[in-house]
């Protein structure tokens, strides 16, 4: 294989969430490499098997397994697929799918929820429905070995060789491999082709807890991508992205869009994250109230970062008022 035809298998895995099916690869050589696993059932597990037959390979040649980040659609059969192949797992370091301390987490998450305003009813159920699916990973199987990765690293086989890039905003632990010979991205949830970036909220158990700043690192990992010679993409849902520079402009461009509708809302008069995001997004569905909240508070960082926000974050209930 030459890096001019270098080529990744795309394996399409079903999945219970709204997002729907994700995108694993398969590619080939004297180590055959699995970039994403799927969740953990059996369903995602036999099309798994299944797609990988049809290219002339079982599962159990597999003897690497990459991850972009620990999303259960992502990873949630990492462990168990690492102990049945056996392969040697590739994880990014800030990654929890090893972490003791989730219980603990879910704790202090939900006690930051409850400041960003609203009732604690519907912040509870909306927490609840966000957080279901813990059965769709197997936390418990003992991996063949871990490799810890925090960007730099370089995983080659026969004809290619992938650069982990460490990517946070999606989520804290988010990688991106890249083969710089044919310019084809790995690009995990960090680019999507029909879906805008939704930084999720993160309490960092390594840093006594402080909240990530995902927008501001999305924001960051982008240009990263920017200076790499990337001809094309290839995503964790959804079809190939053929212009990755035009999808970073355009995901940019709508940054830039809804920062300033966040920063004329604030201009009426002082608010809180909660009433922002009623505000911003309208009326949502219970199920959505997480993910306004989290986005709201991703661009409150933004808006201060550029002295366009105010932010009391040590407040009772976080308030907002413009500068």
């Amino acid at each position: 294989m030459s890096p001019s035809n270098f080529q990744a298998v795309k394996l399409s895995l079903p999945t219970p969430y709204p997002v729907g099916r994700i995108n694993a690869y398969f590619l080939d050589g004297d180590e055959p490499t699995l970039i994403d696993t799927g969740v953990y059932s059996s369903k995602s597990l036999n099309a798994l098997r299944d797609q990988l037959q049809q290219h002339g390979r079982r599962l159990e040649d597999i003897r690497r397994i990459l991850v972009t980040h620990d999303h259960y659609d992502h990873a949630g059969a990492a462990l168990h697929l690492s102990q049945l192949c056996p392969a040697t797992l590739y994880l990014p370091k800030k990654a929890s799918l090893l972490s003791q301390r989730e219980a603990e987490a879910r704790e202090k998450l939900f006690a930051f929820l409850l400041h960003c305003g609203g009732p604690r009813p519907l912040l509870e159920i909306a927490f609840q429905l966000f957080g279901a699916g813990d059965h769709f990973a197997n936390r418990d199987a003992q991996p063949l070995a871990i490799e810890w990765l925090t960007g730099g690293e370089t995983i080659a086989d026969h004809g290619w060789s992938l650069e982990a890039l460490f990517t946070p905003g999606h989520s804290p632990d988010h990688l991106c491999f890249f083969e710089a010979a044919s310019g084809l991205l790995f690009c995990g949830d960090l680019l999507l082709p029909h879906i805008t970036p939704n930084p999720l909220l993160y309490l960092d158990p390594d840093d006594d807890y402080r909240r990530t700043h995902s927008l501001l690192d999305y924001v960051d990992s982008v240009a990263k991508l920017e200076a790499r010679a990337v001809r094309s993409g290839h995503p964790g849902h959804g079809p190939d992205i053929p212009d990755v520079a035009g999808l970073i402009a355009t995901n940019k461009a709508f940054i830039e869009q809804r920062k300033n509708k966040l920063a004329k809302i604030i201009a009426r008069g002082p608010t809180n994250p909660f009433a922002l995001a009623h505000d911003a997004f309208g009326e949502l569905d219970v199920a959505n109230q997480y993910l306004a909240i989290s986005e709201t508070v991703a661009y409150l960082d933004l808006l201060e970062r550029e002295h366009q926000a105010v932010v009391d974050w040590d407040a009772e209930i976080i308030s907002v008022s413009a500068t």
